[in-house]
């Protein structure tokens, strides 16, 4: 039977080491799924690179009145 048990580590450059205790026989054989955390700066960074490249690479669209965005110019009613 396998259970799940959901931690929270930190890496030191060679082992990760959990922030509570865990409750696991010595050898106790275990499988691991990282999520690793950005720091928050890293992801402003991030973030702000992308809204950088949106501004660069903007595409030039024509703008639409309020009048062409109503539903009777943008479908045609069907029977």
């Amino acid at each position: 039977m396998m259970s799940i048990l959901v931690i929270e580590a930190e890496y030191d450059g060679k082992v990760l080491i959990p922030k509570e205790p865990l409750n696991l026989p010595v050898g106790t054989r275990v499988s691991l799924s990282l999520h690793v955390q950005q720091d928050v700066e890293e992801r402003l960074q991030k973030l702000h690179a992308l809204w950088r490249y949106a501004e660069e690479h903007a595409v030039d669209a024509p703008a639409l009145d309020n009048e062409a965005l109503r539903r009777e110019n943008l479908y045609e009613d069907r029977l």
